[in-house]
């Protein structure tokens, strides 16, 4: 059997006992439909100013990310051309240390020789010729004397003539060459050298064609 259908009985909402009226509001309300159309306006340009802000906030991270990512690569790719070129050059440390230790100590022992050398000058005069010579000498508890290399000069240059005002009048009686001028020649001024500024391209070169010859020195004696 069938449930018996009952009818529902509508509700009966509670009634409002009191309705109060405002004429403040209802004034408001009519007259402030101006104002509320310049705030939804200023409520949208604020909400548009503040999507602009993040977006910016949002590239600037990105941008920062790939800064920092391209600089990272470019750091490692310098540092292995940095390696590779020193693991190049540096082939046998040790051995172009004492080849450069050598040239250099040659080169000092070079210019200490140049600096040594005796000091010629000469006072020409009417009846008289004379030259001063300044001498290196060494200092010990003998006294002074000559050092080796002065020795070795003297020795080697035993056959020069010495120049006397006897002598330089008879060569010039003979109408030969003055024997002064011969001395001359036989010990020739040295030119100074120009000092010269290199660019960064040829100290670049200099420093690859040394390198070079010291790794070929190098496998050379190796090979012996």
């Amino acid at each position: 059997m069938t449930e018996p259908f009952f009818k529902k009985r509508r509700k009966i909402a509670s009634a409002v006992e009191e309705i109060k009226f405002d004429p403040s509001a209802r004034q408001d309300y009519l007259t402030g439909f101006h104002k509320r159309k310049l705030q939804r306006a200023k409520h949208a340009k604020d909400e548009a100013a503040k999507r602009d802000r993040e977006e910016r906030i949002t590239a600037r991270k990105l941008l920062r990310a790939r800064r920092k990512a391209d600089l990272e690569k470019h750091v490692a790719e310098v540092n292995s051309l940095l390696r590779r070129e020193l693991d190049s050059d540096l082939d046998d440390p040790g051995e172009e240390d004492n080849i450069n230790e050598e040239e250099g100590r040659a080169h000092i022992n070079g210019t200490m020789k140049a600096s040594n050398r005796d000091l010629e000058a000469e006072y020409p005069d009417e009846d008289r010729y004379t030259t001063v010579t300044v001498e290196a000498v060494e200092v010990s508890r003998d006294g002074l004397h000559k050092t080796p290399e002065d020795e070795v000069l003297e020795s080697d240059g035993e056959g020069v003539q010495e120049v006397t005002p006897q002598s330089k009048s008879a060569s010039r009686r003979s109408g030969g060459t003055p024997l002064h001028s011969k001395a001359k020649s036989l010990d020739p001024k040295r030119k100074r050298k120009k000092f010269k500024y290199e660019s960064k391209t040829e100290r670049k070169m200099t420093r690859h064609k040394e390198r070079s010859k010291n790794s070929a020195r190098a496998k050379d004696r190796r090979s012996k």
